[in-house]
């Protein structure tokens, strides 16, 4: 007995597709993942810095109006 996904020839065509996707997209995140790493190894004041300038930064954007 087929299961109704094998019995649409276009929505196993659509789901082969999302799973390509899937794996590109893990992909570039694990790629991205190591190198935001290692650029923290190799600069950690600027990293340190990096955070403290968008932390500061998104403080002012929330505060609230007085």
């Amino acid at each position: 007995m087929k299961s109704q996904l094998e019995s649409y020839p276009q929505a196993r065509e659509a789901m082969g597709k999302v799973r390509e996707w899937q794996g590109q997209a893990k992909e570039t995140a694990q790629n991205a993942t190591r190198a935001a790493s290692e650029y923290v190894e190799e600069n950690p004041w600027k990293a340190i810095a990096i955070v403290a300038i968008c932390a500061l930064a998104l403080g002012f954007l929330l505060r609230g109006r007085e």
